[in-house]
């Protein structure tokens, strides 16, 4: 919702975010979803899609390294890397300071997104849509993965939330979990983001959480502030290994220079140990094992959209 010159983000009909827009770069819509490209006051370009901001030059680089480099850190030699989402680009330019990944393939539903990415996005993405490892497909992920029999060390969901009528409802299902489970490399890892974990608001962190912990042998839930959505926002990483082996201080300062990614400017060992430090009661809720009424123990995500 805009009015005069503010962007105004609803959350849950009890409470919301306003933003001053200064200047509108591109202000559009594609067969998915409503796109707006714009200056905002305090955080500089910024993207939001269907009215949620998404993504600003203030703090892209605190979302996009939280969200990338521990998945690629807990692999031991990552390579081959698959992408769901990640229309502005930024995702393609962390994976790609990793000097082990020889081959990025990147699937994304909306080609209007992309292509507005690469003209009025360029920070993010940083010419990497044009890398020689990088293949770009416009098209379902779900469908992409199902037809393939590729395997990838990584598996990256960067998506927008999964609200009962949007286009990435069907990738936060444990249906979807086990399609990626069944395309990752023995010691694959998949990483997400798993919505706000603030408290109050958390039960759809935790349903990701306890659904990982179901499809996954290993699963982690963790966390950081993100100053444009003005919340504490949650990510999830599961594998078919131990997650933790490699996040040892040492191992992750260490893994971090071997592979060149010395230009970071938010996440390293501390950091990471701030954000798997969860509080107590988001630690509480993803260990409580017990059965729902239809006797599943894989929570149900309810997402719905605000009023405007």
């Amino acid at each position: 919702m805009r009015s005069h010159n503010w962007v105004i983000e609803f959350r849950h009909n009890n409470r919301a975010n306003m933003y001053r827009v200064l200047q509108t770069v591109v202000s559009t819509s594609s067969k998915y979803q409503e796109i707006l490209i714009a200056e905002v006051q305090g955080f500089g370009r910024a993207l939001f899609l269907d009215g949620i901001p998404q993504s600003s030059a203030l703090d892209k680089d605190i979302y996009h390294e939280v969200l990338i480099h521990p998945a690629l850190v807990a692999h031991k030699h990552p390579k081959r890397v698959f992408v769901a989402g990640g229309g502005e680009g930024a995702v393609l330019h962390e994976i790609l300071k990793h000097n082990t990944v020889e081959r990025v393939v990147m699937v994304d539903i909306d080609d209007v997104v992309t292509d507005l990415a690469k003209i009025h996005l360029k920070d993010w993405h940083q010419g990497t849509f044009d890398d020689k490892r990088v293949e770009l497909i416009n098209g379902d992920a779900l469908a992409y993965l199902a037809a393939s029999e590729e395997h990838f060390d990584c598996i990256i969901m960067d998506l927008t939330d999964p609200f009962e009528d949007g286009i990435s409802q069907s990738l936060f299902t444990s249906e979807f979990f086990h399609l990626v489970k069944s395309h990752l490399t023995e010691d694959g890892v998949l990483a997400m983001q798993s919505e706000t974990s603030v408290y109050g608001d958390h039960s759809n962190y935790v349903a990701i959480g306890k659904t990982l912990q179901n499809c996954f042998p290993s699963a982690l839930s963790y966390q950081a502030f993100m100053p444009f959505y003005g919340l504490p926002w949650g990510f999830a990483i599961a594998g078919k290994q131990d997650l933790r082996a490699r996040f040892r201080p040492q191992t992750l300062t260490q893994t971090l220079i071997d592979r060149g990614c010395t230009d970071l400017k938010f996440y390293d060992a501390e950091t990471h140990q701030h954000m798997f430090a969860l509080p107590k009661y988001l630690r509480a809720d993803l260990s409580n094992q017990e059965m729902d009424a239809t006797g599943s123990n894989s929570p149900k995500l309810a997402v719905t959209r605000p009023f405007s």
